[in-house]
């Protein structure tokens, strides 16, 4: 990946932490690890979610090239239960950026509950 596309997916892992209101210490730590991994520099906290930031996030990950596409869902999962939960906010951008690439709810859910039951604590 680009710079330009490190900071993409940095900007729809803010928008997945943002969604449901709240920001625990350890959605700041995954975030952190992201953009360490990606040599990036420190990003200071996003504002609060809106319901815009939904449309927002699947056009952004529609620009996407494809093989980039499924692994950063695959982060978009990892950064909803890192709390050990899914808010429902949470939750609706998941099924929006799935359904904007074409993934099935159900696998999608699947995965899901497959992450949480595992304890949703995964590195980056």
């Amino acid at each position: 990946m680009d710079v330009e596309e490190r900071n993409k997916v940095c900007r729809l892992i803010e928008t997945m932490i943002a969604a449901d209101g709240e920001l625990a210490d350890v959605e700041r730590e995954f975030l952190r690890r992201i953009v360490e991994r990606f040599g990036l520099p420190e990003r200071e906290d996003g504002g609060p979610f809106s319901e815009n930031d939904v449309g927002r996030a699947t056009m952004t990950l529609r620009t996407l090239a494809p093989d980039v596409q499924l692994r950063v869902m695959a982060l978009l999962v990892e950064a909803a239960v890192i709390d050990g939960r899914v808010d429902p906010k949470e939750r609706a951008l998941l099924l929006a950026s799935a359904a904007a690439l074409g993934i099935e709810a159900t696998a999608l859910e699947e995965r899901i509950a497959a992450r949480l039951r595992a304890g949703g604590s995964s590195r980056p």
